[in-house]
């Protein structure tokens, strides 16, 4: 494990040279997902893993270098994820803190016994936070609370749905400067036509998912800085955007 985490150490190192968010009002973004060869990134209604062993020391590396993870509640449901730094070494788990696991959740259907409100509970992972825009007295509040999640409440907009935009701003406002955007479908293309992207880290799997298969999002811009690494059998692509 130390081969491949030190080769995915030394990567990002050299794709990740400055900090600097294109607006202040939000935190650096960085968009990653892993696809197969048709453009596939997940299958309807079930887990899908594409990443090898390699590809996926370089993804726990890029948590580890962020403040918060965020993912929408689809991911959370369906794959059940930690959003944590495990595949690491242990002298960066002492000298950097875990991210903050963070869910777009607007009908507060995360589920009680997920992993990340009870790795949490074991004293394992740090308090998740929701964010939703749910009414405070909607009854499943109270129990998301009570399980140890943090809920932040927002406008929502488009049929009741918060902009990327917002959702940014209110987390840098919560002290996130650093923020890794994950998954899933619906939230990789919001986040592409968003326009608060800053960089963009794709795993690109050496398969096909074919029916059934859900495609990543697409972006009509123009990418710059283009890095390419191989890790296993894997290739990812490392970039950052023309911001508007």
């Amino acid at each position: 494990m130390e081969t491949r985490y030190v080769d995915a150490k030394e990567f990002l190192d050299t794709v990740y040279t400055e900090w600097l968010p294109s607006n202040e009002s939000r935190p650096f973004v960085t968009l990653t997902y892993a696809q197969s060869l048709d453009g596939m990134i997940s299958k309807k209604g079930e887990q899908l893993l594409l990443s090898g062993s390699e590809s996926m020391a370089m993804t726990h590396r890029l948590r580890l270098l962020h403040d918060g993870i965020l993912v929408g509640i689809g991911t959370a449901r369906i794959d059940n994820p930690q959003l944590n730094a495990r595949h690491v070494i242990a002298s960066d788990l002492k000298s950097h803190e875990q991210p903050r696991p963070i869910v777009l959740d607007n009908r507060l259907e995360l589920p009680l016994d997920c992993k990340l409100l009870k790795n949490f509970q074991n004293g394992t992972g740090r308090k998740p936070w929701i964010v939703t825009t749910a009414s405070s007295s909607n009854p499943a509040a109270k129990a998301l609370k009570e399980a140890g999640a943090h809920i932040i409440y927002i406008t929502g907009q488009d049929h009741h749905r918060p902009t990327l935009k917002s959702v940014f701003e209110t987390l840098k406002r919560q002290g996130i400067t650093r923020l890794m955007v994950e998954g899933g479908a619906k939230i990789i293309q919001s986040c592409l036509d968003s326009g608060c992207l800053d960089h963009l880290i794709v795993t690109i799997a050496p398969m096909f998912v074919g029916e059934g298969g859900i495609k990543a999002g697409t972006y009509g811009q123009k990418l710059i800085n283009v890095k390419y690494r191989q890790f296993g059998q894997d290739m990812v692509l490392s970039a950052n955007t023309l911001t508007t």
